[in-house]
């Protein structure tokens, strides 16, 4: 077989573990690839309502059910390329033994490889940039590149209608601040929406809050505490467990940075803020399918493909140069809007 075939490197792609991120593996359900150009939803918020009572022998009583929409989004197409050029397998490449006399075609093999591991990493820090986005703003707004650059207005804007924002009467970071009682608030938010709650991220700031905080340490699951100090332990990717709530939720710290489509370096939880909600119920991902023309040519023709990642291998003899890409096509939507919420503890 050929191993720069579309149908190799895709065989090689799917072998290969996906990049962890955060949020996007705390949150978000992975839905693969589907077959249609948008992502058809119904929209809806949680209802509480309860069933009548009636006198008996006179039947039921007709209750009217809670309305929703079905909305649709286009997929966003992610395509990273790298361009393996000449110059690049004449000399030494990175990690490649001094002494050591590889040729140009195991140099253009090793360049490949690479290139994948870290293309297939920036689609995934795309698709966790995508989650934040939904989950802190209750919107997605991307902007698309050209060969120009970046667009001046988003090209493609979701707005989900989240509501679920909470700021306490006293900060965090400040004396009196009762933060057992600001978590039940934020979890009542959570569960009058119909969702549930088992975890909670945090900024480190506001993890800080907590184990500074005595009086709240002693409404604090023991569990996780030694000779009155709190332990908290490194899960790693920026992640850290605290240890459970009152209420036995999971608590964690997360930091880390990105950097965003301006240049700037971003934490991953902005300072001040966390997000409360339950694993894997919140937004769901999708991909929609990839269609790519793969052989230059007056027989050209388009192929479609419907799976996460399609890679996509391209020789230019003008610039004599081989270019390889490979292209997702995500979006995310919410399950529920009303099944998380946002709070805003510390005011930066």
């Amino acid at each position: 077989m050929d191993i720069y075939s579309t149908r190799a490197q895709l065989a090689a792609i799917e072998l290969m573990p996906r990049e962890y991120s955060v949020l996007y593996d705390m949150f978000a359900t992975d839905m693969g690839a589907v077959e249609d150009d948008k992502a058809i939803y119904d929209f809806r918020k949680g209802d509480r309502r309860m069933a009548p009572t009636v006198h008996p022998g006179t039947g039921g009583v007709i209750m009217g059910r809670t309305g929703f929409e079905t909305r649709e989004i286009g997929f966003c197409t992610i395509a990273p390329e790298r361009i393996i050029e000449v110059d690049n397998l004449k000399g030494r490449t990175f990690g490649e033994n001094v002494l050591g006399a590889m040729t140009p075609q195991e140099r253009e093999k090793k360049l490949l490889a690479r290139d994948m591991v870290e293309m297939r990493k920036a689609i995934q820090r795309r698709r966790e940039w995508m989650v934040r986005q939904v989950l802190l703003t209750g919107k997605l707004s991307v902007f698309n590149y050209t060969n120009e650059g970046r667009g001046i207005v988003p090209s493609m804007i979701a707005d989900y209608s989240f509501t679920n924002n909470f700021t306490p009467e006293t900060q965090w970071n400040q004396p009196g601040a009762k933060i057992d009682d600001d978590m039940h608030r934020i979890f009542d938010m959570v569960y009058d929406g119909c969702g549930f709650v088992d975890v909670m991220v945090m900024a480190p700031d506001v993890a800080a809050c907590l184990r500074d905080n005595s009086d709240y340490i002693r409404l604090f699951d023991g569990r996780n505490i030694d000779m009155g100090k709190l332990n908290t332990r490194y899960r790693g990717a920026g992640l850290r467990f605290i240890g459970w709530n009152s209420d036995g939720v999971e608590m964690y710290s997360v930091s880390g940075s990105f950097i965003d489509d301006d240049g700037v370096a971003k934490p991953l939880l902005p300072s001040g803020k966390l997000i409360a909600g339950g694993k894997g119920a919140m937004v769901k991902v999708p991909h929609g399918p990839v269609t790519q023309v793969e052989e230059p040519g007056p027989n050209a023709q388009h192929k479609t493909y419907i799976k996460k990642e399609i890679p996509l291998r391209v020789g230019s003899v003008e610039s004599n140069a081989i270019k390889n890409r490979i292209t997702s096509c995500p979006t995310v939507v919410p399950f529920n809007v009303d099944a998380w919420a946002v709070a805003t503890v510390i005011e930066v």
